[in-house]
């Protein structure tokens, strides 16, 4: 594919598929190729939350943002501005039902990805439908629970560090909970070493107690903890802990049950350095032998002691059917 001499145009756009698989896909007023709702950032806006703002905007629908994962950053020919490519941070949703549009959108359609239309966007043709065929969803971001704290053993910042490199290396940005210090501070220093991206999300009191790291590529301050928690869980595609103490095991625990109870549909692990998480695990499979936890539910955590292990298993994750559907 050529590429335009002209900048790019960046946007969000959001997968939405019916039961029977269709996507849904909208018109603008004034042009004639179907795309999917989407538009461009505000200044300073996260892709994730223009794609909630511009799905609002266009079709009156609230997408939930604990159940919006990345699919990918893709590039092809703009459908509207033939001079220009177009880059979009493109997301999955669950099915919403839709039943109109608004805003400048004149027409909605539910169009099957794998029949040819020749009014459908490039973007669409050439590399979100494509990328729709295969199973595995390599994450965009990774949510990152660990200990404010070193531990006593040198391994566990050396994984830390080796994690983070791997995450930078591998292009999946970092979101965690904006600390410098500890393995927190590691895996964070290690990310932006290797060319990543890391977001963090602090709350007041602990960057007026100077635990915040400055350097970030971007750190969000909020009033409260649970705020905290699910302001990280929505700007994720899964959740992962490293070595630490009770607020990483409060932590991991939390998203693990939200995703057996259907909650939110984004993957949960254990990172295994130096079988640190061994007796955890021998725990949570003692539970499943006593009836107090489902098979389903320990099959969905995943465990991983290598990088490349642990993106390739959150790639092919499933959510589990819900405890209570």
């Amino acid at each position: 594919m050529a590429q335009r001499v002209a900048d790019p145009i960046r946007v969000s756009a959001v997968v939405v598929r019916d039961p029977e698989g269709r996507v849904l896909n909208v018109r603008k007023r004034g042009t004639q190729s179907l795309m999917l709702p989407g538009g461009k950032p505000e200044p300073g806006e996260d892709p994730r939350d223009t794609a909630i703002r511009e799905f609002r905007e266009e079709l009156g629908i609230e997408l939930d943002p604990l159940r919006l994962r990345g699919l990918g950053e893709f590039r092809a020919p703009a459908a509207n501005e033939p001079e220009r490519d177009v880059i979009a941070q493109v997301f999955e949703h669950p099915y919403v039902a839709v039943d109109r549009p608004l805003a400048e959108i004149e027409h909605l359609e539910w169009a099957d990805p794998g029949a040819e239309n020749p009014a459908m966007a490039p973007l669409n043709t050439e590399q979100v439908f494509p990328a729709l065929a295969t199973a595995a969803r390599p994450p965009q971001r990774l949510a990152v629970f660990t200990g404010s704290a070193f531990g006593n053993s040198p391994s566990f910042a050396s994984g830390a560090r080796a994690f983070g490199n791997a995450m930078g290396e591998a292009g999946i940005d970092l979101v965690y909970g904006g600390g410098k210090v500890g393995l927190m501070g590691t895996v964070a220093d290690a990310v932006l070493e290797s060319g990543g991206s890391a977001f963090g999300v602090i709350t007041e009191a602990l960057l007026d107690g100077e635990t915040g790291h400055t350097g970030l590529t971007r750190l969000e301050v909020v009033a409260t903890m649970p705020e905290r928690k699910r302001r990280m869980a929505e700007l994720t595609d899964a959740f992962v802990a490293l070595p630490g103490g009770p607020g990483t095991l409060e932590e991991i625990f939390e998203v693990w049950t939200w995703v057996t109870l259907g909650i939110h549909t984004k993957p949960v692990a254990l990172y295994d350095i130096d079988g640190y998480w061994q007796p955890l695990i021998g725990a949570i499979d003692a539970m499943v032998d006593a009836g107090f936890s489902k098979p389903e539910a320990r099959a969905a955590l995943i465990v991983a002691t290598e990088p490349e292990e642990l993106f390739t298993k959150i790639s092919a994750w499933e959510p589990p059917r819900p405890k209570w559907s």
